[in-house]
């Protein structure tokens, strides 16, 4: 499938900046930023780098990691980079 950066997320204003991300459980925090890299604590970067920096983990899969919040509750963010390839939009 075609990569599609987390920028093009916001870019696409499917999340906006400032915009809160939490871990699976809730309990961490990000905050988007308008050039597409999160901030968390004393981290700042992509997806990836953010959640494996919060987990101590070498590596980290942010779109799945990585929540947002609906009406319906938390959805991992790889809905919204499977609604940008669905549409033709990703790159």
């Amino acid at each position: 499938e075609k990569r599609v950066p987390f920028g093009r997320v916001v870019e696409a204003g499917l999340l906006a900046p400032g915009a809160v991300l939490a871990s699976p459980c809730g309990r961490k925090l990000a905050k988007v930023r308008a050039d597409g890299t999160l901030v968390a604590a004393d981290v700042t970067g992509s997806i990836h780098q953010v959640g494996a920096a919060l987990e101590g983990a070498p590596s980290c899969n942010g779109w799945t990691y990585w929540h947002f919040r609906t009406p319906d509750g938390p959805r991992p963010i790889d809905l919204l980079r499977q609604k940008l390839r669905a549409e033709g939009a990703a790159g």
